[in-house]
């Protein structure tokens, strides 16, 4: 989804309106491809937002705090040099591109009066950040680049500035109806929508398909197909769009499909999506704020969530293979009783055995068959030296099953540990989630520690997550932990023996906890919610019939030395729930 010609008039608009006169205050560059730049105004600070990031190029104010690197980069420095304390005159949108420069004046060292031009390229992985003399030489850019990287153009200190390579198309708001009609006529087996995108500057695919439906055409129709009143009626819809742009008459608009992921957005209403959720803005640059924010937020979260689960998913793995290899060798360890049969065997025929035999038939005096078995004899040793080795192999394996019960026990606790934590990465909503639980898994060494940069000796505030807060329909608080660590700090510090605590039934899931103050009795409601609670916080969300259980916090424990969130429990009983994603939002919202 670009952010096209259209939408940068509208940026263009605003930021006139807002930022013209004010002075820059500070330059940071928190990202390598992101400058933020604080302009002040009489009673405001404003921050602007400039972005070369191939995946999301944009400019626009922002209200989202970032945190900017001890030591300014090279560039961000320079920038300060030049730009800091001036005054922004004048803004630029070049032949309707996707480019805006802005006109800087600041003293120079000898206190005259210089003019810099900062501009921004949005050009998706061509997109730059690039500061120019005001005569269009290049001072320096966010990337700089050689002829090696583009046969078009370099874009280095001491160059002259070029704008990118034209694309022949006309400007929109230049055009008139007859060459409007006769561009998009000109390839009769285009499709109407790369018809009119594909001729005018700055028109995305999105507008060229809106442009479309309002006219009352599929946006996939051959030119060819279309009667020259439909195409009439798509440069009234046209010349709608653009005198509204010229007027500047914005409508920001963002489009919500119905799994609540972010589809469109643009400065006109769009209606070729009747079916989906819309949501309005006052301006252009609080859409492209919300939309870039919550957009690179989910990317994160998908992928710190993916990277947790491939960590957690190949613990798993690991726990599940030695699982396996302690359970094959616990039953070997515990026939162990077959090396003492086959030594007292030996000795009771060790009259028989002669020098370097290599085998001994003999019944089975210790079976009630008495069947004949074969025992393998050390040709190297006496009789009695066999018969003892058989006794060590005995002895060795009957002291091996406490440790491999143990080891069982451990690789069986992991692997229950591991899936509650799966648990709570599906179930994170926000960065802070996930951090609480790359933490977790740091310091039960399933994530190796990374070395502290000594330049960075700032200290960083932990904000610790609260449990999510939950009111019953009796006025019951109701508190679920949100990873292992919560759990723990739920169940065993914040929770009194008096409270009631809830868990689905062998089966990962979060610990649920009732408050309560007053020590009477909890109404069967409340526990239902609970449960409902327990049992959505869980790995048997989608599942139905989920058993949950239910007792008094005083008959949860942790054993010694268990992972977080890992207890044991008594005195429970048990109820069947069905969880539903309504409900838990009806009770979030009492």
């Amino acid at each position: 989804m670009a952010l096209d010609g259209l939408v940068l008039k509208s940026i263009k608009s605003e930021l006139e309106n807002m930022l013209i006169g004010g002075r820059l205050d500070k330059i940071y560059q928190p990202e390598d491809e992101m400058l933020t730049l604080r302009f002040r105004k009489p009673g405001e600070n404003i921050e602007l937002l400039l972005s070369a990031d191939p995946q999301d190029p944009r400019v626009h104010i922002t209200e989202t705090d970032r945190e900017n690197p001890l030591r300014p980069p090279d560039f961000c420095m320079l920038l300060r040099k030049h730009l800091e304390h001036g005054r922004l005159r004048k803004i630029e949108q070049p032949n309707f591109e996707r480019i805006l420069k802005f006109y800087i004046d600041s003293k120079n060292n000898e206190g005259k009066i210089e003019t810099k031009i900062l501009l921004i390229e949005i050009m998706g992985r061509h997109s730059n950040i690039i500061l120019l003399k005001e005569d269009g030489q290049i001072l320096d850019s966010i990337k700089r680049v050689t002829s090696n990287m583009s046969r078009h153009r370099e874009i280095l200190p001491g160059h002259s500035y070029e704008l990118p390579p034209g694309q022949d198309k006309v400007n929109p708001l230049k055009i008139k109806k007859e060459a409007f009609l006769q561009q998009v006529k000109a390839d009769i087996d285009k499709e109407i929508y790369r018809a009119i995108m594909e001729n005018l500057r700055g028109i995305s695919p999105l507008i060229a398909k809106e442009l479309s439906y309002r006219a009352g055409l599929d946006s996939n129709d051959k030119i060819r197909k279309i009667n020259s009143v439909s195409l009439e009626k798509s440069w009234t819809e046209f010349q709608r769009l653009i005198n509204n742009i010229i007027d500047d008459n914005f409508t920001p608009t963002l489009v919500i499909d119905k799994d609540d992921k972010l589809k469109a957005y643009s400065i006109t209403k769009l209606t070729q999506f009747p079916q989906m959720k819309k949501r309005e803005f006052s301006t252009a640059n609080e859409l492209l704020d919300y939309y870039f924010t919550t957009k690179i937020r989910k990317r994160k979260i998908g992928s710190l969530q993916g990277s947790l689960k491939r960590i957690t998913s190949d613990n798993i793995e690991k726990a599940m293979k030695k699982y396996r290899r302690v359970k094959g060798q616990l039953k070997g360890a515990r026939n162990a009783e077959k090396y003492k049969i086959k030594g007292e065997l030996i000795k009771a025929n060790i009259y028989r055995i002669e020098p370097g035999q290599d085998k001994l038939k003999s019944p089975n005096y210790y079976s009630d068959e008495e069947e004949e078995i074969i025992i393998q004899l050390d040709q190297d040793l006496s009789p009695a030296e066999n018969a003892q080795k058989y006794f060590e192999k005995y002895n060795k394996a009957k002291r091996s099953v406490d440790y491999l019960e143990n080891e069982l026990r451990k690789a069986k606790n992991e692997v229950n540990y591991l899936k509650q934590v799966e648990v709570s990465i599906d179930q994170a909503k926000t960065l802070d989630d996930l951090a609480e639980i790359k933490e977790e898994l740091t310091d039960e060494e399933y994530i190796k520690k990374q070395k502290k940069n000594k330049k960075d000796k700032r200290k960083r505030e932990k904000k610790k997550l609260e449990p999510l807060k939950f009111k019953s329909s009796d006025g019951f608080d109701i508190r679920v932990g949100r990873n292992n660590r919560q759990n723990d700090r739920l169940t065993k510090y914040t929770a009194n023996n008096h409270d009631l605590w809830l868990h689905v039934q062998k089966i990962p899931g979060s610990h649920v906890i009732i408050r309560n103050h007053t020590k009477d009795e909890i109404p069967n409601q409340t526990i239902e919610e609970a449960a409902h609670l327990a049992a959505y916080y869980s790995k048997a969300q989608s599942s139905s019939n989920v058993p949950v259980d239910y007792t008094l916090v005083k008959h949860v424990n942790k054993p010694k030395g268990a992972k977080p969130g890992m207890v044991y429990y008594e005195n429970q009983k048990t109820v069947y729930i069905t969880p539903k994603k309504e409900f838990v939002t009806n009770l979030a919202q009492k």
